[in-house]
């Protein structure tokens, strides 16, 4: 067993590949808040709460640009692992900010039904 980080469960002894998975798996999981936030159960009926679909849309688009960006990187060996491991832990710490804000604004969203 592999030991973890303290920040976002990132292994300590973390290989470059193992990081590569790790942010394509997140990619996936940005693609899935996307459409969670296009079901019409998420629809805003207030300004506020277009106002923050909105936001949301454009962090997830941006944050999977960046993963995007990353793993390219790596994959051509343009970027070492160990000079991006920040960054990388950075995207994940990201990722669990904006899931949370995803799950709040679809609370929000079901209360304005």
């Amino acid at each position: 067993m592999t030991a973890t980080g303290p920040i976002s469960g990132v292994p300590t002894n973390s290989s470059s590949n193992s990081a590569l998975l790790r942010l394509e798996r997140n990619n996936q999981c940005l693609q899935s808040l996307e459409e969670k936030l296009k079901s019409y159960v998420c629809e805003p009926k207030t300004r506020s709460l277009y106002e923050k679909m909105e936001s949301l849309k454009n962090g997830l688009a941006n944050l999977k640009n960046s993963n995007l960006e990353i793993i390219s990187a790596l994959k051509d060996h343009k970027l070492f692992f160990e000079d991006a491991k920040d960054r990388i832990k950075e995207q994940f710490e990201t990722y669990k900010v904006l899931e949370l804000k995803v799950l709040e604004y679809i609370g929000m969203a079901k209360l304005h039904c």
